[in-house]
């Protein structure tokens, strides 16, 4: 995917956006997502539906803004709900903690198809609303490699001995 750029002529809603990968990603075509069949989409789907977002004066469920999310049907966004996101405090929190929601539940349903299919259209919408703090690139972050811990401990160990 590449950045957003903005064509007067064919405008478009970044948050229609993101429900359109959504549902590319959930797509069985060859090539969109190569990962295991482990019931990741229907897993998502439950994720999100359960998730709670901004909303006027209050947490609320993400269902005031998903219309549909299965894995035949791709998910659906009320992106009408977000219009005015631009001057609208709480619209524009709302439209961020979706962001987050549906980050958080790649993370931890689908974490390979973060860097891929998810980052860049995650930052065109993120830039669309003021003040928003999500992290596109939410994957699980691993720091080197398994064990690190132990040998760092026996390095220091070692090196606590040869002083």
């Amino acid at each position: 995917s590449k950045a957003h750029t903005y064509d007067p002529e064919s405008p478009t809603e970044p948050f229609d956006d993101v429900a359109k990968m959504i549902t590319t990603m959930f797509s069985e075509d060859e090539g969109v997502v190569d990962r295991r069949e482990d019931g990741w989409r229907g897993h998502f789907c439950a994720c999100v539906e359960n998730g709670h977002i901004s909303s006027w004066y209050q947490y609320a469920s993400a269902m005031y803004l998903i219309d549909t999310c299965n894995p035949e049907a791709g998910l659906v966004l009320r992106s009408g709900h977000l219009q005015d996101r631009h001057v609208e405090p709480l619209q524009g929190m709302m439209a961020c903690d979706t962001l987050k929601l549906i980050s958080y539940c790649l993370s931890h349903h689908a974490p390979d198809t973060i860097p891929g299919s998810w980052k860049d259209t995650c930052s065109n919408a993120h830039y669309t609303v003021p003040a928003c703090d999500v992290d596109c690139n939410a994957a699980v972050h691993h720091f080197g490699f398994p064990g690190f811990a132990v040998v760092a401990a026996a390095l220091v160990a070692f090196l606590g001995r040869a002083v």
